[in-house]
């Protein structure tokens, strides 16, 4: 199992071709979502799922986003919550991601 990083956590140390997963309280039902921003020859989005701890209509949990490492040295991760169709960003995330 990857280890796993929230917010509060934004220095990420990892070994080339290590997984990790970051998690971010999420709630899709008001139409927002998180938006991931990395650079692709370091790191590979290779999944991401929405965790809800009860079954209520509506109700938030967590999205766990699984990335990949794929190439030694330090790169921004970073998340923009917002939707789709507002210019505007209501919450963000940033992580220092470094891999040897």
């Amino acid at each position: 199992m990857p280890k796993s990083y929230q917010r509060e956590q934004p220095q990420i140390s990892v070994s080339k071709g290590e997984a990790f997963v970051i998690e971010l309280a999420a709630n899709p039902t008001t139409g927002y979502e998180w938006q991931p921003d990395f650079d692709p020859a370091v790191l590979k989005l290779a999944g991401r799922e929405l965790v809800r701890p009860g079954s209520a209509v509506g109700e938030g949990g967590v999205e766990h986003f699984r990335f990949e490492s794929l190439a030694a040295g330090a790169t921004r991760l970073s998340f923009a919550y917002r939707r789709g169709w507002e210019p505007a960003v209501k919450d963000q995330a940033v992580f220092e991601v470094t891999a040897d």
